[in-house]
């Protein structure tokens, strides 16, 4: 029996080649991987690309903002998941160039870039990024193409860094807004690419989201977390209500000349009001996947 093609966006970005890795290592589809030409000489992506084709990874050339040249990249593939991250350009105009070649391909069946915290309980500026993923998905539910959505919460590795600065390990401090008792999901990108690759071969997926979460703590569990696991003690600073954070972010937006001044308070906003908070998590359906907790991970980090 012929196995399903499933073709991969994004599988030169760390996240992306995860993903890449993830499905090839299950087996469960044959795997296709979309990579302009200029990568495919660039000798700095050379080992990321290697790796790839020693998982038996096959090469098309496209680029999403070219839309002449994904109807080819699109012919007999069943499945597409799309990796990739950037701006309005590369992430709305890139992919649903990519959903509209795909439905003249009858492509079946496809996950966007999401791999978030449950963006569609947001309302429009709520979140720069989130803004995008619901363009997209609105494009998805619009075509003829089924969605999955992949919600995992927050990276927990974006959780550490200091992107975030909730741990600001220079300073000695842990930084947060909210009444730091709101629930927040979290999860590492390896698991969350483990169950990219269980959900793309899951026909009981199709038009679904899979809600998954490696780890669910507050604010104040997760400092109490660190000093537990690590004997350290960090300096807590709250820095105000949700209330206080939403005025920040208003503030911030009369001054900015970019989104990236305000994004992480944006994605703070979702995670600690508890209005992206995840409602039906549901590890259990591929139980083969041993999700990794935030002590396990802060652990296998050395933090």
């Amino acid at each position: 029996m012929t196995k399903p093609t499933v073709l991969l966006t994004g599988v030169t970005g760390m996240f992306g080649f995860k993903v890449a890795m993830a499905i090839a290592s299950k087996g469960a589809m044959s795997v296709r991987a979309l990579v302009r030409a200029d990568n495919l000489t660039d000798s700095k992506k050379a080992q990321t690309l290697d790796s790839l084709k020693a998982q038996g990874i096959k090469f098309v050339e496209g680029d999403l903002l070219n839309p002449a040249s994904l109807p080819n990249a699109c012919e007999g593939i069943d499945a597409i998941v799309s990796a990739v991250s950037g701006d309005d350009n590369i992430v709305v105009t890139g992919q649903i160039n990519l959903i509209e070649a795909a439905q003249t391909k009858g492509v079946k069946r496809m996950i966007h870039s999401d791999f978030s915290f449950d963006y569609r309980k947001l309302d429009w500026g709520d979140n720069y990024n989130s803004d995008m993923r619901k363009k997209v998905f609105h494009a998805l539910e619009e075509s003829s193409i089924a969605y999955t959505l992949i919600l995992n919460g927050c990276f927990t590795e974006i959780l550490f860094s200091p992107f975030l600065n909730v741990f600001d390990f220079k300073a000695g401090q842990f930084n947060y807004w909210g009444d730091g008792e709101t629930l927040i999901d979290f999860t590492t990108t390896d698991d969350t690419a483990k169950y990219i690759a269980e959900a793309i071969a899951d026909p009981e997926m199709e038009n679904a989201a899979l809600e998954v979460a490696g780890d669910v703590l507050s604010m104040k569990q997760l400092k109490a977390t660190y000093s537990e696991t690590t004997g350290k003690t960090l300096i807590e600073n709250h820095l105000g209500s949700v209330t206080d954070l939403q005025a920040w972010i208003a503030n911030a937006k009369t001054t900015a000349s970019s989104p990236d001044e305000y994004l992480a308070q944006q994605y703070l906003f979702g995670m600690v009001s508890g209005k992206a908070k995840l409602d039906h998590i549901d590890n259990q359906r591929y139980p083969n996947i041993t999700h990794t907790s935030v002590k396990e991970y802060i652990l296998k980090a050395g933090l």
